[in-house]
């Protein structure tokens, strides 16, 4: 399991671009469409908060969080059936999210912060 990226789940999309963008100059892509941005040198991703419990396919999560630690992974249905094993209580099971180009499945540690496993399924 390798670390992927910290994805802050900001509460304005735009200005958040904006700052990460303009500002401190961090180099990536974004969509304004799904309100997400990617700055892979920095490994860190923006997303808008008010999404994230409808990727997840919830009402809320356990802390209402303001980030998620994504660690990226060969295959995520694999480490789900691993992690199931040793008593994990996943949020998400693992889903292919096609518009994020990616396979993952979501669950939190024991202070309630979400944390994804990632496979990329872009081609």
């Amino acid at each position: 399991m390798e670390f992927h990226a910290t994805r802050l789940l900001v509460r304005n999309f735009r200005e958040s671009l904006a700052f990460y963008r303009d500002v401190l100059e961090f180099k990536g892509w974004h969509n304004d469409e799904m309100e997400y941005a990617y700055f892979e040198e920095k490994q860190l991703a923006l997303f808008a908060r008010e999404r994230m419990p409808a990727a997840i396919s919830t009402a809320s999560t356990t802390s209402s969080p303001q980030f998620v630690l994504q660690f990226e992974i060969e295959d995520v249905d694999e480490v789900y059936r691993k992690l199931l094993g040793k008593g994990i209580h996943f949020v998400t099971p693992p889903t292919d999210m096609v518009d994020w180009g990616s396979r993952v499945a979501h669950f939190c540690d024991p202070d309630g912060n979400l944390i994804e496993l990632y496979k990329s399924i872009r081609d």
